[in-house]
């Protein structure tokens, strides 16, 4: 079993280094006193550098390696890069740049973990964002009348009945409109009802192919709603509005999502929640109306297709239920937090940022995974945790297989991607949900009340983290940056630098379509002159962004480094061995 690591911080606090004032003698030989200014780091131990003053470091009677980490901690990502540039003498090129090969660990007998992103169709999970950015500026004017209108029950669903019976049963047909057009273009389908749950309403489109799910699957997604997913996503997000009266959430299984991929397309939309349908149909004298909404609480999710007659896109039944229930997640998750800042949060007029927005559906999968993997956070989950039952390796494949490839993406070019970028890429996804992780497993205590406060709140995006997770956050991002390099690597680093909650050194290896190696990008420094104060490296970051540069000092000798730089970025030296 994995040591679980602390995850005990103080709120508000910056990180610090213990120690450091000891290391003023050369290792092994302690009446050898340092010249002043020089630091001898022990393995894991670290030294700020800033942009005002170089930093000497002695390597010790057996030479050192040692790891240069800048981070752009501001919290804005769209204010433009600052540039650095790094001077060095007596350093040179680590012997190693990966960590060493006793920190992976072995396949093991059971079978691979599977990272989706990096091997046969990946799920294009930004669509539902594209989407809804695509129209907000048409739907931002109609907060306050779709609350008037809602509270003055003159809102009309847009939801209609092919059908007399009321209310709803099975067999019924609705008619819904899912035109990817948020309020015109407006493209009617029939549904059909095809189970009832006590929280759901299970539809499924009348052109869906044949050859799909039958009554029972749609009773099991039904009942896997009723009993999983509306209960863990409440519970940590809080209850979803209800403008529809009708005390359910509608899951639609549409070919219309089908149709949303092309043909030989090497991705696939599962499924998106859409913004629009929480909006009256009906105008008011400051609001157009949205003639498309369905005005209901609803999202649309991927029809199996298992002979390819959409688009040639080949869709098999076992496949879309292996993928669904994580997209129900992830999509449940935008549906409460639209619909209460619609609806129930006081003195909203914005949804949420988009980056924080798909940051908070990701922890939503991976709330999934503890609780069908009944495991938790901070208990510093490994691959040998994972391989101690299929079950587990199962539910890490369908549950978080693909934060993990979404980590990777990010961990593998850290200085051009940052989680706070208003884009749909994978990597800014990666990098959120996993500062999202982290900022909750530093601040402690009940992680609903963590997740709940980020969405039960007028603010958003960068001022929805600080009001949640302190003033500090510039600080958290920092330690978040540095913890990449020395979580479950380096020995005996503050708490502050760790990752509680995973143990990625012994996952990535494991995983397959991976190169075995754990992905973060570690560049060389070296001077190749023990006198040449030249700039040895340089780049640019932007916030939230990082870079690393390893490099060895020889036995006996010392080495100084002088960073410039155009901004606030902070910089830190960590002896590896």
């Amino acid at each position: 079993m994995t040591t679980t690591k602390s995850a005990r911080w103080a709120a508000g606090t910056a990180a610090t280094i213990a120690g450091l004032a000891l290391a003023a003698c050369h290792a092994g030989d302690s009446q050898s006193p340092l010249p002043p200014g020089v630091l001898l780091l022990a393995p894991g131990q670290g030294a700020a550098l800033t942009s005002t003053a170089s930093l000497k470091i002695e390597g010790g009677s057996d030479g050192s390696e040692n790891v240069l980490v800048l981070v752009d901690s501001s919290t804005t990502a769209s204010a433009g890069a600052f540039t650095y540039s790094i001077a060095a003498t007596g350093v040179g090129s680590a012997g190693a740049i990966s960590p060493p090969a006793t920190s992976r660990s072995p396949l093991g007998s059971l079978a691979p973990l599977a990272t989706p992103l990096l091997a046969g169709p990946a799920l294009d999970i930004g669509f539902g964002m594209r989407l809804n950015q695509r129209s907000l500026a048409r739907l931002r004017p109609g907060f306050g009348a779709a609350r008037a209108l809602h509270a003055s029950r003159a809102a009309r669903p847009g939801l209609s009945r092919s059908t007399a019976s009321a209310p709803l049963q099975v067999g019924d047909v609705v008619t819904i409109n899912v035109s990817p057009d948020a309020c015109d273009n407006i493209q009617k389908r029939g549904a059909r009802v095809v189970a009832i749950g006590s929280q759901s309403i299970v539809l499924a489109d009348t052109l869906n192919p044949t050859g799909g799910f039958t009554s029972s699957d749609y009773q099991r997604f039904a009942a896997r709603f009723d009993t999983l997913v509306y209960p863990l996503d409440v519970s940590n997000f809080g209850q979803p509005a209800d403008i529809d009266q009708n005390q359910k959430i509608l899951l639609l299984f549409t070919s219309a999502v089908n149709e949303l991929t092309p043909a030989n397309s090497n991705s696939y939309v599962g499924g998106f929640f859409f913004d629009r349908d929480l909006f009256p149909v009906v105008a008011t004298t400051d609001f157009q109306g949205c003639a498309g909404s369905n005005f209901g609480e609803l999202f649309y999710l991927l029809a199996p297709d298992p002979t390819g007659v959409i688009n040639g896109n080949v869709r098999r039944t076992g496949f879309v239920d292996s993928i669904t229930t994580s997209v129900i997640a992830h999509e449940f998750q935008h549906l409460i937090n639209a619909s209460r800042r619609l609806y129930v949060t006081a003195n909203v007029e914005a949804f949420e940022e988009g980056w924080l927005n798909e940051g908070l559906s990701h922890i939503a999968e991976e709330l999934l995974f503890y609780h069908e993997a009944n495991l938790a956070p901070r208990s510093n989950i490994s691959v040998g945790m994972l391989r101690s039952s299929g079950k587990l390796v199962s539910v890490f494949n369908a549950d978080m297989s693909a934060n993990t490839a979404r980590y990777d993406l990010f961990l593998e070019k850290p200085s051009k991607n940052s989680p706070f970028r208003s884009d749909d890429s994978l990597e800014t996804r990666g990098a959120t949900w996993n500062l999202l992780r982290y900022l909750a497993d530093r601040k402690g205590g009940t992680e609903s009340a963590t997740w709940q406060a980020l969405v039960n709140t007028p603010l958003t995006g960068t001022a929805n983290l600080a009001g949640v997770f302190g003033a500090s956050l510039p600080a958290q991002v920092r330690d978040w940056s540095f913890s990449h390099y020395t979580d479950d690597f380096l020995p005996s680093v503050p708490a502050e630098y760790t990752q509680p909650s995973w143990n990625y050194r012994s996952i990535f290896p494991a995983l397959s379509g991976t190169n075995n190696s754990y992905p973060l990008e570690v560049n060389s420094l070296s001077t190749g002159s023990s006198t040449s104060a030249t700039p040895t490296a340089s780049g640019t970051l932007i916030g939230g962004s990082s870079a690393y540069y390893r490099f060895s000092i020889p036995s006996g000798s010392t080495a100084e480094i002088t960073l410039t730089t155009t901004g606030p970025i902070a910089a830190r030296v960590f002896r590896v061995r």
